[in-house]
């Protein structure tokens, strides 16, 4: 794609992805949703919060109806619980506290108090993909209604998952537990994994109020991802599908998006150092290369949890495709990201 706005085209990744999925709903809607509720309300763009909470509100007012393996998706997820700490959606309220309520006393757990798939919990089956799913949620939700109990359980998820999946080697995350049996571990360093880690880790850091007794703990984690995640960046600033293979794993932009936004974010909240801004506008613009004039988003992961056996082959090999479902939310947050941080053009 030829040099644009970010502000424009994280605004065309948005419609583009109503326009080629019909709506926001299931979790990558969710991510969609996410991204341009902060920036409308960092931007205090009146016509873009008006956007936004046309989208969110049938949601809220449980119109939509979908499966989903967490309750907080069905008023809107992380955007509409963003939206309320913001004073921009208050209309949400009950439900992002019902909601909350539930993930807090009723969703399933497994030994070391994860959240697991609600299905068959008894096989304890974890992924990296959940820390997006709820933690941001619980924090927004958290900072919104005055309830540290929510605060306390955003960390606790986040920095649970991580440590889990924590690889020592590489100091990245892999994706899942007990998917492929008991007790089995895939071995990927998938970049969409890492990308929502990097994302659950970068709200909980910046978001947690100053005086929590998590957030030294909460930054170190993030920085530490965001450190290790800088090492398997490309010349292009991406990152591949499986990170440590930039040979042979094609470039995926999903997870490129996630790891922008943490960067950036980082860079804006004073906890990466402004050197790491040439990192940023360096993925701004691979990842730019990647998109159409039209808004067509290249070299998107399908949906992927712990394919086959979970190797780093199987991770390789799962294929990508034009206009995923994943792939518009992470470009959503990384260009109103770079719009944030004053950048005009890439």
């Amino acid at each position: 794609m030829k040099q644009t706005s970010p502000f424009l085209l994280a605004q065309a990744a948005f419609r583009k992805h109503k326009a080629v999925q019909g709506s926001y709903d299931v979790y990558p809607g969710i991510v969609s949703m996410h991204g341009m509720a902060r920036l409308a309300t960092e931007t205090q763009d009146e016509n873009l919060l008006e956007e936004i909470r046309s989208e969110i509100m049938p949601y809220v007012r449980g119109e939509r109806s979908f499966p989903a393996n967490f309750p907080n998706y069905l008023c809107g997820g992380n955007g509409a619980a963003w939206l309320l700490w913001r004073g921009k959606l208050p209309e949400v309220e009950e439900a992002a506290r019902q909601y909350a309520e539930q993930i807090m006393n009723e969703a399933p757990r497994d030994n070391a108090g994860i959240l697991c798939h609600p299905n068959n919990p008894e096989e304890q089956k974890i992924w990296i993909d959940v820390a997006f799913a709820v933690s941001p949620f619980l924090l927004f939700t958290g900072l919104a209604l005055g309830n540290d109990d929510y605060l306390e359980e955003a960390f606790q998820q986040t920095a649970k998952m991580v440590k889990a999946f924590h690889r020592e080697d590489t100091g990245l995350v892999i994706q899942a537990h007990n998917f492929s049996g008991a007790g089995h571990k895939t071995e990927d360093h998938w970049s969409r994994g890492n990308g929502w880690a990097a994302l659950a880790l970068a709200d909980v850091a910046i978001y947690l109020p100053d005086d929590h007794p998590r957030k030294a703990e909460a930054i170190s984690l993030f920085q530490d991802h965001v450190r290790a995640c800088a090492k398997f960046q490309d010349e292009e600033g991406l990152w591949h599908q499986e990170m440590t293979d930039l040979r042979l794993a094609y470039v995926e932009t999903s997870g490129s998006g996630l790891m922008l936004y943490a960067l950036g974010a980082g860079i804006q909240a004073g906890l990466i150092p402004d050197s790491e801004m040439e990192r940023f506008q360096r993925g701004l613009k691979g990842l730019n290369a990647y998109i159409t004039e039209d808004t067509d988003i290249f070299h998107t992961c399908c949906g992927c949890l712990s394919p086959g056996q979970g190797t780093k082959l199987e991770y390789r090999a799962h294929p990508a495709k034009v206009n995923d479902h994943h792939a518009f939310g992470p470009v959503v947050l990384a260009m109103g990201q770079a719009h944030l941080l004053g950048i005009q053009s890439i």
